[in-house]
């Protein structure tokens, strides 16, 4: 047996051995704590700079497109919109460098569908009114991959984030084709038609894009009143100044109306948009209906409103289903005004994927 001393050392010694071993395993524990916390960090800071990344490639991406389709609109030309993409992109940085575009990133196109359905983008598709960029900072991009702070240690050395944005805008060359016969003489129609463009003009005003629009009247002849304008004031301006009488020559009207796509400041790229107003039945000249084929190779859409219990409204709707556009009917000054105002907000609506 150990002497009472010899007892009390060797527990001693024995309590020692097992401190030291809690103690080093307390800094193994401790050490790998660190470790995953210094990991979870690295990998924190790389995804955060991948989120920062993504974000700034969105916002560059989204601004080249609208620069790209504002250009399309106001000149005209394919390649100033290409251009004017192009240089807005590089004004944007993306993990510190200018997004730079290559021909290959933009297509121009159209949009297609709308009415009951979402407008998308077709690449090649006529008139170009949409343009479609891809933003990437990929290893084959001019401006090349993202490199990650920590990701090398992980065996990932770079970031190729890819964005599209497609933007649209819908320039509209419009062809007002008005109903002067004498029937609008009764009921107060005419000063109600003349508050009914005031109002769709109103409309147009408020919207962000440049609307264009004609005036063509017809009674018993059709004739052109204000080319394809800017000043859309001026519309209102001389229908004020009309005393209407004659037939109903709807045809003729549609006829005459057409001419404005061609007017010197009609647009090519522009969408197309005729609206058709009469108060009563097609009752003289080229019938209406026989028109609507040669508007449609024109890509014209046309929309029809229909004044006064009196109308045809059959055949007017006939003519815009025809044309690819909408029928409303107004039975008063009241109900006039809200039709052509429907039709101005129908005209600026545009939903894209």
């Amino acid at each position: 047996m150990l002497a009472p001393r010899h007892s009390v050392l060797f527990a001693q010694r024995l309590s020692g051995k097992r401190l030291h071993h809690r103690v080093g395993g307390m800094l193994i524990l401790i050490v790998t704590a660190l470790i995953i916390l210094l990991v979870a960090a690295a990998i924190g800071i790389d995804v955060a700079y991948m989120h920062v990344t993504q974000a700034e490639l969105r916002t560059a991406t989204d601004a080249a497109a609208r620069a790209g389709v504002e250009a399309l609109g106001r000149t005209q030309n394919v390649d100033a919109a290409r251009q004017a993409a192009i240089n807005f992109a590089a004004r944007n940085t993306v993990a510190g460098s200018p997004l730079l575009l290559t021909g290959a990133d933009i297509e121009i196109g159209s949009t297609v569908g709308g009415n009951n359905s979402k407008f998308t983008f077709q690449r090649g598709a006529n008139p170009p009114t949409a343009m479609r960029i891809t933003g990437r900072r990929t290893a084959n991009s001019p401006s090349g991959a993202v490199a990650l702070f920590f990701g090398p240690m992980f065996g990932q050395t770079d970031f190729q984030p890819i964005q599209l944005a497609t933007a649209a805008r819908l320039d509209i060359d419009i062809s007002l084709v008005l109903d002067v016969s004498g029937s609008m003489t009764e009921q107060n129609r005419f000063p109600g038609l003349v508050n009914a463009v005031g109002v769709f003009i109103s409309e147009l005003e408020q919207t962000p894009q440049e609307e264009r629009c004609s005036m063509s009247v017809y009674s018993t002849n059709a004739q052109k009143e204000i080319a394809m304008t800017t000043n859309l004031q001026s519309i209102n301006q001389r229908l004020s100044q009309f005393s209407p009488n004659g037939f109903t020559a709807i045809g003729r009207g549609m006829q005459v109306g057409a001419t404005s796509f061609s007017d010197p400041n009609a647009r090519p790229f522009a969408l197309r948009a005729m609206i058709v107003m009469t108060d009563g039945q097609h009752n003289t000249g080229i019938h209406p209906s026989a028109v609507v084929s040669s508007l449609r190779q024109q890509n014209v859409t046309i929309h029809t409103i229909t004044f006064s219990p009196g109308a045809n409204q059959s055949t007017m709707r006939q003519v815009a289903n025809a044309g690819g556009g909408i029928h409303i009917h107004a039975d008063n000054n009241a109900q006039l005004a809200e039709a052509f105002r429907e039709i101005a907000r129908q005209l600026s609506v545009l939903l894209i994927e």
